[in-house]
């Protein structure tokens, strides 16, 4: 409804977001008053990243579907795949704001502060600390959810009969070493583990899973392919011992996996 450039809108947001996110504690904490403005500025600017994400994420391997009648005036023809252009454009932004190591980070020393208001005890049953990894990891679990369900990647496979340029095996490709080339020689944060971990299942799931048999053997061929890369930049054995019981984890799920398929 804000534009007729969703992509850009959504960058345009994102770098709104980041930059705001910057001044959020100057504003926000104020002498004799609790943190919750605080805590609520912050997880509405969050909020609002995440939702650029979800526009951004329809984009790959979407289709424009136009219900004009043959020969009414405007109308064009019923199925159009987006271009390759635009999806390309999309999921480049995905890597920088919502994959990327660096994606949803905020001002050092602002997770001290982000208190909930207390009243009496209406905590509730969970603790009141920040969960920010598990925050962060729904918002990508969420959009990995859209663009590695079967429907997409099962019209990402159609569509390229009637004029999809972006191919589901470059699109997996892509996916793939986004997911892990950025920080595969060196020190892994627990922020990219999470999100890792949770791709790499998302694939054992598409060939191993309850629900491997909704998805189509293209989708399936791709996931066994990158699941093999995967093993083999994981193998490095680079990085600090976090990053290196992270490493053999993957290893171990994918190994697991594998042999389940022979």
């Amino acid at each position: 409804d804000l534009s007729n450039d969703q992509i850009t809108y959504s960058i345009n947001r994102f770098e709104l977001i980041n930059d705001m996110m910057q001044n959020l504690q100057s504003r926000f904490i104020k002498e004799g008053e609790t943190y919750m403005q605080l805590r609520q500025a912050f997880n509405i600017l969050n909020g609002q990243s995440a939702r650029a994400a979800d526009v951004i994420s329809r984009f790959i391997g979407g289709v424009y579907v136009d219900r004009a009648m043959a020969g009414q005036e405007g109308g064009t023809q019923p199925y159009t795949p987006v271009s390759l252009e635009d999806q390309k454009r999309a999921f480049n932004a995905l890597k920088k704001y919502v994959f990327a190591p660096d994606a949803f980070s905020a001002p050092e020393g602002i997770y001290n502060y982000l208190a909930p208001q207390r009243r009496g005890y209406n905590l509730g049953r969970g603790t009141e600390d920040p969960k920010i990894q598990d925050r962060i990891l729904g918002y990508q679990n969420r959009v990995l959810a859209h663009i590695m369900h079967p429907t997409t990647l099962q019209r990402m496979s159609d569509s390229e009969m009637y004029g999809n340029e972006y191919k589901l095996s470059t699109f997996m490709n892509d996916l793939n070493k986004a997911m892990f080339l950025p920080d595969v020689n060196g020190n892994i944060t627990t922020k990219r583990q999470n999100l890792q971990a949770v791709y790499v299942k998302r694939l054992i799931g598409m060939v191993t899973g309850p629900t491997a048999k909704r998805f189509s053997i293209a989708a399936q061929s791709m996931a066994i392919y990158n699941l093999k890369r995967v093993r083999s930049w994981v193998s490095n054995n680079t990085g600090n011992i976090a990053t290196k019981a992270h490493k053999q984890h993957i290893k171990t799920l994918i190994d697991n996996a594998l042999e389940e398929v022979k």
